[in-house]
């Protein structure tokens, strides 16, 4: 099977793009049965934190208790799986990704990179780590990009692609960087809202 987008790490960011892709399966016909897997090695920072200032969550939620939720959200669209496993390999093939994991190996046509900033491990030519300038503490790193974009079909979200350490701009860069991708599939500019039916 190949997956239509591969997301590597289940943060604010991971999550952020993965409940946006997935939520347009249903509302347009260029999304209608894409596929998307998260994977993850149950490393995130959320676990750490208590969260008072995030718009639409629960005050002084610990991090574990959000990170509950957000696979609860998840599982309202079955159109995208989250597995746990580290990935330590990215090939790019003639059209797709080889995503090598340490149990098992996937296919995808988009990668998205949103492992964090304290250090990235996974082999992947092609791709720079920079010590990352725009963050108060020393010795973290932040992918090389242009607008999320590593290279080709090869994407960066939330704290990796150097955005201010905050929960609300990782998880908003995940989901701008779903958007991007809808316009690459659309042909046009593309977001999706919850509507009333």
């Amino acid at each position: 099977m190949v997956y239509d987008v591969v997301i590597v790490g289940a943060g604010a960011a991971g999550f952020g793009c993965a409940l946006t892709l997935a939520s347009a399966n249903d509302k347009f016909d260029w999304a209608k049965d894409k596929t998307y897997l998260m994977l993850d090695n149950d490393g995130s920072d959320l676990k750490v934190g208590k969260y008072c200032n995030v718009a639409g969550v629960e005050p002084g939620i610990n991090g574990v208790d959000l990170l509950v939720n957000m696979k609860k959200q998840l599982e309202n669209y079955p159109a995208c799986q989250l597995k746990s496993d580290t990935v330590t390999k990215i090939e790019k093939n003639a059209e797709n990704f080889t995503v090598t994991t340490q149990n098992e190996t996937f296919e995808a046509k988009i990668v998205v990179l949103a492992t964090g900033l304290h250090k990235f491990e996974i082999d992947c030519e092609g791709l720079e780590v920079k010590d990352n300038n725009f963050v108060p503490k020393p010795n973290l790193i932040y992918l090389d990009n242009n607008n999320n974009i590593i290279s080709e079909n090869l994407y960066v979200a939330g704290l990796a692609s150097g955005v201010p350490t905050m929960f609300s701009c990782a998880s908003g860069d995940g989901a701008k960087v779903a958007c991007n991708i809808f316009e690459k599939w659309s042909g046009k500019i593309a977001v999706v809202h919850d509507v009333k039916s």
